[in-house]
């Protein structure tokens, strides 16, 4: 009878230890979890947006990102244009480097013309939600530019330091928006003499005591100042991450007052945003559906993939059939060198979606005679016709021949490979996630044969 109890006890007791040190295994592997992660991707969106320094023949984009990359324009006076501009700071050697703020000139435009641009983040390209951003320069004027003293000042991070990663800009009542950067000592000088009124129409006409507003800014920090125009030349050293009233004086001397920078207004300098180009699915931008054109040689605009070919057909007495490219944006225009008749027609593209599937798109659209004044066209609209092509249509097996991605058609510019190539980030945990896997496997271990030999004593088994 001993001998019996003996042997139901003595696994009783390993499996009640076994059970407790598995608990107590599973415990210690739980309050020790190590979550595996990536380190997050570097952030290259554009942000502080601001065209600046607009004229008859150029404008300044300027803007700054959270890390240090290289930034570029793409632009002419047509939306899928391939032009590029560099920063001001590359321009003379033409290789462009990685910045923190970005201020970008374009130059030698023509007056009163709209040109459209995108920006090159690293190796992402953003716009203006779904279309390109656009700035239309300036008349030409007959009167000579004013003879106003430039602005000049120095400008010092917090430390002390001075870099030439800081953005000057300048705006005063009535007047459009300047923008300079600083060099790399902190210094700034940006000329006055051809500001312009608000209305473009002139040139601004300082007075002793007008305002000038500066705001000054880099990844370290703002500075907001204002000063009057006897008191530019030069402006007392600006520190980032004060607020600076130089218009006060005391017997004569210039008396800054520095201000927590939480309370610089900052509302005199707005700016704008910018949407990463992300896929485009196929679609017909022009005409809209049912448009009434009077245009004989109407321009065809829609999306695409980036770099995908576009058929297009458009359906006439005499068809034209076509195929074209779109940009790296995802952008095509097509416009046909022969009239179309006046009267209904349809267009239909094709090409592939993200899916990799053949898509068609067919849009009605009517053309009037020239010099019809839009009067019935040559086919009534309210005869009896066909029944409209559907909208859309997915065909199942793809029929194009899938081309490599087109290679950029810019104006050539030396990018360094390691730049635009970011590797891949390890993934990293601590030193203990060993331990604790170990703990969770012995921990599983022990609560398994510790009920085994529970069921053993107990005579299940």
């Amino acid at each position: 009878m001993q001998n019996s109890l003996l042997h139901k006890r003595i696994p009783t007791l390993f499996g009640i230890i076994l059970l407790l040190a598995g608990f107590f295994a599973i415990n210690y592997a739980v309050n020790h979890t190590v979550f595996f992660t990536t380190q997050a991707s570097p952030t290259y969106t554009p942000e502080e947006l601001r065209v600046t320094n607009l004229t008859d023949t150029s404008f300044t984009l300027s803007y700054v990102t959270q890390e240090s990359v290289l930034g570029t324009l793409t632009y002419d006076s047509t939306p899928t244009g391939n032009k590029v501009a560099l920063d001001d700071r590359d321009q003379q050697s033409g290789t462009p480097q990685p910045y923190l703020t970005h201020h970008i000139t374009v130059k030698n435009l023509s007056p009163n013309t709209t040109y459209y641009y995108s920006i090159l983040s690293s190796n992402k390209t953003f716009i203006d939600k779904d279309k390109p951003f656009s700035v239309k320069t300036l008349n030409s004027l007959t009167q000579d530019p004013s003879r106003q003293t430039p602005i000049v000042g120095s400008v010092a991070n917090e430390d002390g330091s001075h870099d030439n990663n800081t953005i000057v800009l300048l705006v005063t009542d009535g007047a459009q928006t300047l923008s300079t950067l600083t060099k790399a000592d902190g210094t700034f000088i940006m000329p006055l003499n051809a500001l312009r009124t608000n209305d473009f129409s002139s040139y601004i006409a300082f007075t002793p005591n007008s305002l000038i507003k500066l705001l000054v800014e880099n990844p370290k920090g703002k500075a907001t100042v204002s000063v009057l125009a006897s008191q530019i030349n030069p402006v007392p050293l600006i520190t980032l991450n004060n607020s600076y009233d130089f218009t006060t004086s005391i017997q004569g001397q210039i008396s800054p007052v520095p201000i927590a920078s939480s309370s610089a207004d900052t509302s005199s300098f707005p700016s704008f945003s910018a949407t990463e180009v992300g896929p485009k699915e196929p679609a017909i931008a022009s005409p809209d559906r049912n448009e009434e054109l009077h245009d004989s040689q109407p321009q065809f605009e829609g999306t695409a993939l980036p770099n995908t070919e576009v058929q297009i057909e458009i359906h006439s007495g005499d068809p034209i059939t076509t195929t074209v490219t779109s940009n790296k944006n995802g952008s095509w225009v097509f416009r046909p060198t022969t009239k179309l008749e006046p009267g209904e027609h349809t267009v239909t593209i094709k090409t592939k979606n993200s899916q990799g599937i053949l898509q068609t798109i067919t849009r009605n659209f009517t053309v009037f005679a020239e010099g019809s004044q839009f009067t019935e066209p040559s086919v009534s609209p309210t005869q009896p016709t066909a029944t409209p092509l559907p909208e859309i249509t997915i065909t199942p097996t793809p029929t194009l021949t899938p081309t490599p991605t087109a290679s950029p058609t810019a104006t050539p510019v030396l990018i360094p490979s390691d730049i635009l190539t970011q590797p891949p980030q390890p993934i990293t945990a601590s030193p203990g996630s060993s331990i604790t896997l170990i703990s969770g496997i012995l921990g599983t271990l022990a609560i398994g044969i510790g009920a085994f030999l529970l069921l053993i004593a107990r005579g299940t088994l």
